[in-house]
């Protein structure tokens, strides 16, 4: 069997063109969907809304649980090496924000902040966004100490003092993990009480990492000192201390990114609903990645996500075309 390498380098993307696809969002999903659909023949185009694709890659600092890489890869070139794969094989990307889409049709039309385009089909991959606290130090430390995934960052802390911010399943689940790593861990909720279920709760208790700091907020983190530390304030007795840290995880909830999408396809707590297929409620609408509601947002799902997706978008087009 001859195999077919004529790879194609990606073109300027046009507005005049009805694209077989249109992913949008960058992440991984995305990308893995677009090297794929690329691949497969389509004509694909890639809306992503920031300068570079990558999504959440690109503000992690390190991966090391992503197969095939024996030591941690940093993210920003993991979402780069894929970014150039993709486009290798022909994926056309465009870096506007989406303002509108009109998904409902047989021709799917998407309007960015400077142009409409169309497609037969499109690719949800728009990921979710980190609760974040809002605070001082918080973006500027984003990546470089200040962590939203224990799986992603708990291993770069091997006898190491961090903090969690959380009360809730998500906050003593990464707890538990992390405490595998670090030395000593200070779960900090602004409450008394916990949403977390009382199993993990008493795990938690029992753990001798594990000190619980309630009714208490983090107003600001100093990791431009040494040592690190964060100020945190008691909510019952309005007294502020400082608390010496060397990383912190934020697990206060997350926001999946389905603004433009909400009036259009179902959706279960904000995240969109799939099929074991990742077909949306809508016919030509598929999602993939973390903005779908599942169980586990890991690159290395999200990566699977896409692929699965572009594959059933790709049979479902040549269904189309052979009138089925």
């Amino acid at each position: 069997m001859m195999l077919d390498f004529s790879f194609s380098f990606s073109g300027s993307a046009s507005s005049d063109v009805l694209y077989d696809l249109i992913i949008i969002g960058g992440g991984p999903a995305g990308l893995s969907a677009g090297l794929y659909a690329a691949r497969y023949k389509l004509k694909t185009l890639m809306i992503e809304k920031a300068p570079v694709a990558g999504g959440q890659l690109t503000a992690t600092e390190w991966v090391e649980n992503y197969p095939g890489f024996p030591e941690p890869v940093l993210g920003k070139k993991l979402a780069k090496d894929m970014e150039d794969q993709a486009r290798f094989f022909g994926l056309e990307i465009m870096n506007e924000n989406v303002v509108s889409v009109n998904l409902e049709g047989k021709i799917k039309e998407i309007v960015t902040s400077s142009t409409g385009w169309k497609a037969k089909t499109v690719l949800i991959a728009t990921g979710s966004s980190p609760r974040m606290l809002g605070i001082p130090g918080e973006q500027e430390f984003s990546g470089r100490g200040v962590s939203y995934c224990a799986t992603c960052d708990g291993p770069f802390y091997p006898n190491k003092t961090v903090a969690v911010i959380g009360g809730g399943n998500t906050a003593f689940e990464e707890s538990l993990f992390i405490a595998k790593y670090a030395a000593k861990i200070h779960i900090i909720h602004r409450r008394e009480g916990f949403s977390a279920d009382p199993i993990l709760v008493d795990r938690v208790k029992a753990n001798p990492k594990i000190s619980l700091i309630k009714d208490t907020i983090v107003e600001a983190i100093h990791f431009e000192e040494d040592p690190r530390k964060i100020l945190i304030r008691n909510l019952k007795t309005d007294t502020a201390s400082e608390l010496i840290v060397d990383g912190v995880f934020v697990f206060i909830g997350s926001n999946p990114n389905t603004e433009l999408f909400k009036d259009q396809i179902k959706l279960e707590g904000g995240y969109i609903l799939t099929d074991r297929d990742h077909a949306t409620s809508l016919a030509g609408v598929w999602a993939a990645g973390d903005v779908q509601a599942k169980t586990l947002r890991q690159v290395a799902t999200a990566v699977g996500d896409g692929a699965l997706a572009a594959y059933n978008i790709h049979k479902y087009l040549e269904n189309q075309e052979m009138g089925e």
